[in-house]
């Protein structure tokens, strides 16, 4: 079933969006170039509307193999606010302040619905239990990846591609029947829609398709038995690594210089390789590889319970960061 959700989403995708496309100029859903901007063109955005569109076809074609439990829908009902402050953001540019409130409320809601994490989300021995800490750190591990992954959706294709490794990889991981199909409808949808996204992009995801994005790869664990959570949650951050690597290593860069951290910049890695001389593509089809790579040695360490092969992909994750950290600065180095 998962396999059939991701080829209707992949169908539905590549008929929606050219529609999205043509309606985005007379709704106003348009990207000018700016500070952060890595393009140098006016492009239409709110491509993620074909997504969700098609992701919500893909489950309902599917319905009779999923309860509609309280955790589903509250993930669902999470996505679609996500999805619609992000479509106000792209169409009024709303402040951050407005953005975080929505992304808190959100968060907490479905935390609050599905119970949090009782763990730390490390190997052993380091997966300390949180104790009353951890609905905290549940809201804290769902706003950050909704803002991160909007942070990283600044070249043609990345994020899309960043949703299809890791949407596959939670299907593949099979900790949930319902977070199978919706991994799987995800990966699906991404993957349509990549074909109008890849560089040169003829549509962009905007917020309202980086956020649901970001909110229904973080929230997908939750799903998971109280007692498994702690290793799905450490499962997708490994998946979204690079994300969430080059997100917080630019934050904490910016705010050692003390830079006001809400307004736009170019500073991520993933930028300053594009900056550096590589393309759009060659930038995204190295962050894509190495995140199936992260991906794949999450899977095969994920059912061992021996601690040495659960931290193989973590050591693994800290050497892939510190490459591109160092190619970063290499190419940096090379143009003066």
């Amino acid at each position: 079933m998962p396999g059939l959700s991701a080829l209707a989403a992949v169908l539905a995708t590549a008929l929606v969006t050219p529609l999205v496309r043509s309606a985005a100029a007379r709704w106003g859903l348009l990207d000018r170039p700016n500070e952060r901007s890595s393009h140098a063109r006016i492009v239409p955005r709110g491509g993620g509307l074909a997504i969700l569109a098609a992701v919500g076809l893909s489950l309902a074609l599917a319905h009779g193999s999923w309860p509609g439990s309280a955790a589903e829908v509250a993930l669902l009902a999470g996505m679609l606010a996500l999805a619609g402050i992000g479509l106000c953001d792209d169409r009024f540019s709303l402040s951050p302040a407005v953005r975080l409130a929505v992304h808190l409320t959100v968060a907490v809601g479905f935390v609050s619905v599905t119970g949090s994490i009782d763990r730390v989300p490390l190997p052993p021995p380091l997966d300390a239990s949180l104790g009353p800490a951890g609905p905290a750190v549940g809201v804290l591990w769902i706003v950050a990846a909704v803002n991160f992954y909007n942070f990283m959706d600044g070249i043609d294709g990345l994020a899309s591609l960043q949703a299809i490794v890791t949407g596959a990889g939670i299907a593949l991981a099979g900790f949930d029947p319902f977070a199978s199909l919706l991994g799987a409808a995800l990966a699906g949808a991404a993957a349509g829609f990549l074909v109008f996204n890849w560089s040169p992009a003829s549509i962009f995801l905007g917020d309202v398709g980086s956020g649901a994005m970001g909110f229904c790869l973080a929230a997908l664990p939750f799903l998971a038995a109280p007692a498994a959570r702690p290793s799905m949650v450490l499962f997708v951050a490994l998946s979204l690594w690079l994300f969430l690597a080059d997100a917080t290593w630019t934050l904490l860069r910016r705010m050692a210089r003390g830079e006001r951290l809400h307004l736009a910049h170019r500073e991520h890695l993933y930028q300053r390789l594009v900056s550096s001389g590589w393309s759009h593509a060659r930038v995204s089809g190295a962050l894509g590889l190495a995140a199936a790579v992260l991906t794949a040695a999450a899977l095969f360490a994920l059912p061992s319970r021996q601690p040495p092969v659960r931290w193989l992909p973590v050591l693994l994750a800290l050497l892939v960061f510190s490459a591109e950290v160092a190619l970063v600065a290499h190419r940096e180095r090379r143009r003066g």
